[in-house]
């Protein structure tokens, strides 16, 4: 069946600024998407009970509301959802595609229907998830958005052994995911103070002791923590920073370009540690 829009957006007044960022992200990527300041021309003088009634259960592929209390308690919306679940009915068809703004439940649309949880969930990710929906590649920029300290850890670890004293110098980056929600985290890079070379100041360790696959999916509250062995080469490239209050940091970033940062480690510790260790 031939539809005029690919989805058909459903929203209260409270949250039209990031509706409408979804709307016009999709518009820019080329979906056919019914969201009301798109049509106010078509709209004016109709009877918009009658008409949004044939959008919803006739012209639109996806319906999507974006649930919340405000939803919840306005009669347009009520209105909207009530047509969007009678045609949900009538056509025994995968059609109501749920997005939650709040923990606001809606009669008549259950609690077993898939639904997205929008609340760490970004304008862009979104529109690139019902582009995804609708078969289609998207080619969204997602942005980084820079959070909190806390998720990443840097620290320094000697590695003794009984018999032959400090053996190594190894650094560790534990990263916990505290979003509400499972991510995918990719692996660690490293960013000094003062650049090592030219504008160069991030850079890969590419050998860490024990390999981990990324990007490494963990759900709410789980860690992962990766070691590296710093390489005597490594901390002669180094040596020029000595005294100069230069420090190293860990950044780590999720699949949908979240970016935390660990805390900083001042790089004299390492000389101090590499002359305890006799190298």
């Amino acid at each position: 069946m031939e539809y005029k829009f690919q989805v058909a957006l459903s929203f209260a007044g409270e949250d039209r600024a990031y509706v409408e960022k979804v709307a016009e992200l999709l518009k820019a990527h080329g979906i056919t998407v019914f969201y009301d300041r798109f049509e106010q021309v078509d709209l004016w003088g109709k009877d918009l009970g009658i008409h949004f009634d044939y959008i919803y259960r006739r012209q639109s592929q996806y319906f999507i509301p974006f649930i919340s209390q405000h939803y919840k308690e306005k009669i347009w919306t009520q209105y909207e959802v009530r047509t969007a679940i009678a045609r949900a009915i009538e056509n025994k068809e995968e059609y109501i595609l749920p997005v939650k703004l709040d923990d606001t439940e809606l009669d008549g649309i259950r609690s077993t229907i898939g639904h997205l949880d929008i609340r760490n969930m970004s304008p862009e990710e979104l529109a690139s998830n019902i582009i995804k929906k609708l078969g289609a590649e998207p080619n969204i920029p997602l942005p980084e958005k820079n959070e909190p300290k806390g998720n990443v850890y840097l620290s320094t670890y000697i590695q003794y052994s009984e018999y032959q004293g400090i053996t190594s110098l190894n650094i560790g980056v534990t990263v916990t995911n505290t979003i509400n929600g499972h991510r995918y985290f990719n692996g660690p890079y490293f960013t000094l103070s003062k650049p090592l070379l030219g504008n160069a100041d991030s850079f890969h360790m590419v050998e860490p002791m024990q390999p981990i696959a990324f990007p490494k999916k963990m759900e709410y509250g789980e860690q992962y923590q990766v070691m590296y062995e710093l390489k005597r080469g490594f901390i002669e490239q180094l040596r020029p920073f000595k005294g100069q209050a230069v420090t190293l940091s860990a950044l780590v970033s999720t699949t949908v370009g979240e970016k935390f940062s660990s805390n900083s480690i001042n790089i004299d510790d390492f000389f101090t540690m590499d002359k305890k260790n006799g190298r």
